[in-house]
């Protein structure tokens, strides 16, 4: 080594180091500037609740395989009891997203002729939904709730 060359080894560590901050600094303001979506809101609250939906979900399931959840030609089919026939239950159908709470939906419980309630997919995004049917027949809760894929 000559006099006149200088070690630049100082000056790299030291560059390194000050872009490994600035990418570190600008990484972590990005993901604090970003919306964060709850699965539900009050999730507190509706977990307290939770033992209430057990029961609800025992009960439905009692009523044995009339009553189900299922998918056909471009619609969700929930099956009621019989005794539902052409009526409009005191309940709620929630179409659930879980990758995006703001194309989440709300309907009620209305039944057909056949105690049946058809829900299209036409104004369904595609993708992974859940169906969560909650109503209520002679005083006591039923619920029943099932994944689907629409195309």
């Amino acid at each position: 080594m000559t006099s006149t060359s200088k070690n630049r080894w100082p000056l790299g560590i030291v560059l390194v180091i000050a872009l490994f901050l600035v990418v570190m600094l600008s990484v972590a303001g990005y993901l604090m500037t970003q919306d964060v979506n709850l699965v539900t809101e009050k999730y507190y609250e509706k977990e307290l609740g939770y033992q209430a939906r057990i029961t609800a979900m025992e009960r439905a399931r009692a009523l044995g395989p009339d009553v189900a959840i299922g998918t056909a030609a471009g619609a969700v089919i929930v099956q009621y009891p019989r005794s539902m026939a052409s009526m409009t239950g005191d309940g709620h159908v929630v179409l659930y997203r879980p990758s995006a709470r703001s194309s989440d939906r709300s309907l009620p419980v209305v039944a057909d002729s056949a105690a049946r309630q058809v829900i299209p997919f036409a104004p369904l995004a595609s993708g992974l939904w859940r169906i969560q049917v909650q109503w209520t027949m002679r005083g006591e809760e039923y619920y029943m709730e099932q994944p689907f894929m629409v195309p």
